[in-house]
């Protein structure tokens, strides 16, 4: 009985943390919707997306909290049947994101812990932290406390100055003159300030037609050679 109890509370608070887990991925996919494909994006808008992802983590975790959902860390998880073929039912269950349930990918499908050498480094770094005395802890914290407050005068000093250029800078810069606009167009339509220059040409006399060159030249007369040899004595005269 106790046993039937227990399983019914713990398919109940998987439902309802899986029901969780929906909302959260789709928060996620809608920020990265939007992010991809929305050209008027700005922070505002993006710090909506982001709180909303944050609320549904929230409820996420409430949810894990709760009384009725069964604590999983003490159930172990353990896979009935490894196949490197496709399942058309996991792919339906998994929304097409896992198609085969092999040897190969179990490992990281059922990863609780993290892999051998990020723990290992977390190690090494938690050590360091801890074996560090509160001395050394105080003293970096105060260098980062420093390297801090000088990189947030250097953002303000350069916040101030680019604030400055643009006050003193006129909102829109204008690149035209609305006087030489008016004497251009004077000029072109009514020729306003234009100087009339009157060309000088050599004056030429104007060729005389062939036809009337030919009548003006005189032809070879014969005339006077009549005249001449009419004062000559005439062979038949009396």
């Amino acid at each position: 009985m106790a046993s039937e109890r227990e399983q019914k509370q713990l398919e109940a608070g998987t439902e309802a943390i899986g029901n969780r887990l929906t909302e959260v991925r789709s928060a996620l996919a809608k920020l990265i919707v939007k992010v991809e494909t929305d050209p008027t994006l700005n922070w505002h808008s993006f710090l909506d997306s982001y709180a909303l992802i944050t609320g549904e983590m929230n409820s996420l975790l409430r949810q894990m909290r709760h009384e009725k959902t069964p604590i999983l860390k003490k159930y172990i998880t353990l896979p009935l049947i490894l196949s490197p073929d496709r399942d058309e039912e996991l792919m339906k269950l998994t929304e097409h994101r896992v198609p085969t349930f092999s040897h190969d990918l179990i490992p990281n499908y059922l990863r609780t812990l993290r892999e051998p050498d990020i723990e290992s480094k977390y190690a090494v770094m938690e050590n360091r932290a801890n074996n560090a005395s509160q001395e050394q802890q105080q003293k970096q914290i105060t260098v980062i406390e420093k390297v801090t407050r000088e990189t947030l005068k250097v953002i303000r000093r350069e916040r101030e100055e680019m604030d400055a250029k643009s006050n003193s800078r006129s909102e829109i810069e204008t690149t035209y003159s609305n006087e030489d606009t008016i004497n251009l167009l004077a000029a072109i339509n009514h020729g306003k300030g234009l100087k009339t220059t009157v060309p000088v040409t050599a004056a030429r006399q104007s060729p005389v037609p062939v036809a009337q060159q030919m009548h003006n030249i005189k032809a070879p007369s014969t005339i006077k050679t009549n005249i001449k040899a009419a004062n000559t004595a005439h062979p038949y005269s009396r």
